[in-house]
């Protein structure tokens, strides 16, 4: 699950910070109300998120407004100060006692401390001792979660979501029908930030120079930007880290994966040759020989780029258990799209030799890069 703000070999050495938890809750699909304990804040304002977060009231239950949205109070605080070993620490506020203006603490190491009560003023004091790694206070953040619906197997290509513009539309989106999904072909690595921002940004620029894009960027305008060093589209590990299969269910369904990812793929590059989908690279436009093959720049402006070189695995001969580049850049291709887009394009291939488990997992796949992509330009903890 920590697999889109901080790299786990960091966390074990240094912890986190509450701007990196904040991300992470982020990419579980969690909204997050973040408070650091300095001059912005009050023990009053504090009290009152203990209240909302810890207190059952029948408010919202049972009317025309929707279910009540459960939330949790987490704490990020100095042990220090509760006169305990160690320093930096984070805690689920579990209950509130207001006749005492208690709080009982969750996550405290039991071998040491086990749950406890403790007076709401002190541990609010103890969010108030500066962190050294990120010079600010510490603080809470309330973490809430509205589950939606089962999403249908089709969605309408003339839906709300497909109609708004560009500039209204997330630059890239995650997924509303799953949350941080679980992937076996990819890690994305904290180093690799600053690469995706950067690709990120790209997308952006794209959107608001061809606003006939609309939400979806054309494959050979993906492909041209992580082929920068000829044909091979090797650029792709710059945001990503390929993983190794390992159990036998999972080599069957990236079998499973890659028959479906070839099809995919072939007929997006037959649609866009039959639509007149054009390239160039600097500014998003393609342009179109009249021998109905494809020339252009590459995103640096020096080499061609002839999108009939695009090399797919073949099940046939290849027999790896790692993704390997191309099947990656068609995926972050997919990334690319609205979540809306994604799911209809690849829900509704038609295709007979495959299922939805396996429709749904290079989703999945797809739905991670755009996470990373997307919590890219967030975290500057680090």
């Amino acid at each position: 699950m920590l697999n889109c703000c901080v790299d786990l070999e960091e966390i074990k050495q240094a912890g986190i910070t509450l701007q990196d938890f904040q991300c992470l809750a982020f990419c579980q699909g969690l909204s997050v109300e973040l408070q650091y304990c300095d001059e912005t804040s009050s023990l009053e304002q504090f009290r009152a998120a203990v209240e909302r977060a810890c207190v059952e009231t029948n408010e919202g239950q049972n009317n025309d407004d929707g279910p009540k949205i459960l939330e949790c109070l987490v704490v990020s605080y100095s042990r220090k100060v509760l006169k305990q070993t160690g320093d930096g620490h984070f805690s689920p506020l579990a209950a509130y006692d207001k006749k005492s203006d208690s709080v009982l603490i969750l996550d405290t190491a039991r071998f040491k401390y086990g749950a406890h009560w403790t007076k709401l003023p002190l541990i609010y004091e103890a969010m108030k001792p500066i962190d050294k790694t990120t010079r600010k206070s510490r603080g809470y953040a309330l973490l809430s979660f509205i589950p939606t619906e089962a999403a249908p197997m089709k969605i309408s290509s003339s839906s709300k979501a497909a109609e708004r513009s560009p500039e209204k539309a997330s630059l890239i989106h995650t997924s509303k029908l799953s949350t941080q999904p679980a992937s076996i072909l990819y890690r994305s690595m904290m180093n690799q930030k600053r690469q995706r921002k950067r690709y990120k940004e790209y997308i952006r620029s794209l959107r608001q120079k061809n606003p006939q894009y609309g939400g979806n960027i054309p494959y050979e305008v993906v492909r041209s930007y992580w082929c920068k060093d000829g044909d091979h589209p090797s650029c792709v590990w710059e945001i990503i880290v390929p993983m190794r299969v390992r159990t036998e269910e999972e080599k069957e369904m990236l079998r499973k994966m890659r028959l479906l990812l070839v099809d995919l793929h072939n007929a997006t590059i037959s649609k866009n040759r039959n639509d007149g989908t054009i390239k160039n690279c600097e500014n998003g436009i393609i342009e179109k020989k009249g021998d109905d093959s494809y020339s252009g720049k590459e995103s640096n402006g020096t080499n061609g780029f002839d999108c009939r070189t695009c090399e797919t695995y073949n099940p046939t001969t290849n027999h790896t258990i790692s993704i390997n580049a191309e099947e990656t850049l068609y995926i972050i291709y997919l990334a690319t799209m609205s979540e809306e887009q994604r799911y209809e394009f690849v829900m509704n291939f038609e295709s007979s030799n495959t299922t939805d488990v396996v429709r749904k997992q290079i989703i999945k796949e797809a739905d991670m890069i755009a996470s990373a992509i997307e919590v890219s330009d967030q975290l500057t903890s680090l």
